[in-house]
């Protein structure tokens, strides 16, 4: 991403002289995703420019590089100063973000949140998947490819993420008591794709009776290299359903990998949705326009029989 070679605040200067000069008569909206350089949140970004250009108004979509929730306050504490006109934000940690919410919202500024919601927050509303209904999804998926149960491990990003929670709680909503988790799950990768995948291969190792992961993110199946590499002696396992991997989102390589045997199923959510519907939302708040109290963005659930619909 373009954005990734400035810092913070070089981004946000240059960002926003370019809106006053390129479109003065219009507005300036804000998404600050969980963290950017991010496959999912590039999908959102291209949603959130698309619709300004169509709305007329300006996208500034930053963040930091890292899953950092003091990181993040800072950056959206800057666009508060800088007088942006609304604000969508996914939180890293509902209840750390939440102040810095009432201080946009005492400034005039509106906010909702996307992709990571903040309910006890002052957001106006949220825009995302009803993550609940999508981890119940992938529970089904789970429990239709082993319905004998198992040994399962959950891998999480942050401890903290109300969407990655709100998932998990989903996703064990689906289980029959048939199913035993590991202990010390679920496993936080932080966001990080090599530390998910590390954390795959000491599952692996530590519980060979292992039956089945689930992963409340892609992390480790952004790198198709190295996802393929860390569960290459488990293939055929995979392909033969007595090893089960379902995973939230639907980025190419996790496609991929799905169609190459890597992967039971995928909960797909609509990233690009996610950034028209936040500017739009935005600039409906900013005109005192009437709005729902949620935008659910939906989800698809992909599996072998239906992933070459979703490579085209």
């Amino acid at each position: 991403m373009k954005k990734l070679l400035l810092s913070t605040a070089a981004v946000l200067a240059v960002s926003l002289s370019f809106a006053g000069a390129a479109n003065a008569a219009g507005k300036t909206f804000a998404m600050v995703p969980k963290l950017i350089g991010h496959p999912f949140y590039a999908e959102v970004e291209k949603g959130c420019e698309d619709a300004a250009k169509k709305l007329g108004v300006e996208c500034l979509f930053t963040g930091s590089p890292q899953a950092d929730e003091a990181e993040q306050a800072r950056v959206i504490r800057d666009l508060i100063t800088k007088g942006v006109d609304g604000l969508a934000i996914a939180p890293n940690n509902a209840a750390s973000i939440a102040p810095v919410i009432a201080a946009a919202k005492a400034k005039g500024i509106p906010v909702i949140t996307f992709d990571s919601d903040a309910p006890k927050s002052e957001r106006a509303l949220f825009v995302g998947t009803n993550n609940v209904q999508g981890g119940a999804e992938g529970g089904k998926a789970f429990v239709g490819a082993l319905p004998e149960g198992g040994k399962y491990a959950i891998i999480t990003g942050g401890l903290a993420a109300a969407n990655l929670n709100d998932r998990i709680a989903g996703f064990k909503s689906a289980l029959t008591p048939a199913f035993t988790e590991v202990s010390g799950s679920p496993f936080p990768c932080d966001d990080d794709s090599n530390r998910a995948i590390q954390i795959i291969q000491d599952l692996l190792v530590k519980n060979p009776d292992l039956k089945g992961i689930f992963i409340s993110g892609g992390w480790p199946m952004y790198a198709y290299e190295a996802f393929s590499r860390a569960l290459a002696s488990r293939h055929d396992d995979i392909k033969a359903g007595k090893l089960v991997i379902v995973s939230y989102d639907t980025v190419t390589s996790q496609l991929k990998l799905l169609k190459d045997g890597y992967a039971t199923a995928l909960i797909g959510q609509r990233p690009y949705a996610m950034g028209t519907e936040s500017m739009d939302i935005l600039k409906k708040l900013s005109e005192k326009a009437a709005v729902p109290v949620v935008v659910d963005t939906g989800v698809d659930l992909v599996t072998s029989a239906n992933v070459d619909t979703f490579l085209k």
